[in-house]
């Protein structure tokens, strides 16, 4: 009786261990061959059986690529009950042969199994206005981010926006902008169905009065009625060809230190800290625009010219958050042809 009673002890463990879900695919690998760019997402279902003998769950199925999404029953399957997994692949903007891979987790004795997609996306025909990217109304237009790059202050660049209506009726364009430094000319008669035309966009630096990195909006309107936008940027840095690469008489920016470090600052607190800039040039120094790296810092100055062999004390406003390290950087536009652009830096260690 005592040997009976071991047995069992001994064989029901042995049952019970390998009680296991098994996963089988009917297939691991689906080839779509050619399918269109333009076609929509390409779908295979893959499918499986249960032929374990305890419930199967999928615990995971993930793709190695965004552009891969597969779909599963979160439900238990049980014992010889089949199941699937549906994988779709978008093929926009994925010319040319792929091949990608789906992980399946399960809770089955082979518990990772992977899965393979694979085929050649064919190119999409390129149509006559394809080219365009940015549509208002029936206009189409080649871009609406127009990037004039570094320019001088002293500088008009003129660029051109091809444009081109799409409907079958003439369209009238208006542009408009609120800044002062451009000048937009649109085609004085409407555009007729298929017409190309362009928008010309002037830029004068020196209306700008600014510097470093700038943006700008151009308001379209199409027919009275479709409204777009053009953004312009540019990066505006001064002119300083008139010195002939000759700096003796310039003004020169000098800072009393160019870093700072503070320690055992309070935290979110408020607080101001002091430093010096001087002219040690030979002609009028001028600060042309401060800007600090977030909102919560700023700098004043009771004056932004200097003469020359003169100093004037900057004031930096700041207020810490709760952390124990931040950094704050100031930079300084100057007419100083060999220091236009001079960063200020705060170490800020705040208390614990």
């Amino acid at each position: 009786m005592k040997r009976l009673i071991l047995l069992f002890a001994v064989f029901i463990p042995c049952l019970v261990f390998g009680q296991k879900a098994k996963i089988e695919f009917q297939e691991t690998s689906f080839n779509f061959g050619t399918i269109s760019e333009a076609g929509g997402k390409a779908i295979h279902v893959f499918n499986f059986k249960n032929t374990g003998n305890t419930p199967l769950i999928l615990t995971n199925v993930r793709a190695g690529c965004g552009c891969t999404t597969p779909e599963w029953n979160r439900q238990p399957i049980a014992p010889g009950e089949s199941g699937n997994i549906k994988v779709s692949f978008d093929p926009r903007n994925r010319p040319g042969s792929f091949t990608k891979s789906i992980t399946v987790n399960s809770n089955a004795s082979n518990s990772v199994v992977s899965l393979t997609i694979r085929g050649n996306v064919s190119r999409k025909p390129v149509g006559p206005y394809d080219k365009y990217k940015y549509q208002v109304g029936t206009i189409k237009i080649f871009n609406n981010n127009l990037n004039l790059g570094n320019i001088k202050d002293s500088q008009q660049p003129e660029r051109k926006l091809a444009i081109v209506n799409t409907g079958e009726q003439p369209a009238t364009i208006t542009a408009t902008s609120s800044s002062p430094a451009i000048n937009v000319t649109v085609p004085p008669s409407p555009l007729k169905k298929g017409e190309i035309k362009s928008i010309v966009i002037k830029y004068d630096a020196a209306k700008k009065n600014d510097w470093g990195f700038i943006t700008d909006h151009i308001d379209i309107l199409v027919n009275n009625q479709e409204k777009g936008t053009l953004n312009v940027t540019a990066n505006i840095s001064e002119d300083f060809s008139s010195y002939q690469g000759n700096f003796e008489k310039a003004p020169v920016i000098a800072l009393s230190e160019t870093e700072a470090n503070l320690e055992n600052i309070a935290k979110n607190s408020t607080h101001t800290h002091e430093f010096y800039i001087q002219n040690s040039g030979k002609s009028e120094l001028i600060i042309r625009k401060i800007k600090a790296s977030d909102p919560e810092t700023s700098i004043t100055l009771p004056k932004t010219t200097i003469k020359p062999g003169k100093k004037v004390k900057a004031t930096v406003t700041y207020k810490t958050q709760n952390v124990p390290k931040t950094t704050k950087i100031i930079q300084l536009t100057t007419n100083d042809p060999q220091h236009s652009v001079i960063n200020y830096k705060l170490v800020v260690n705040t208390s614990k």
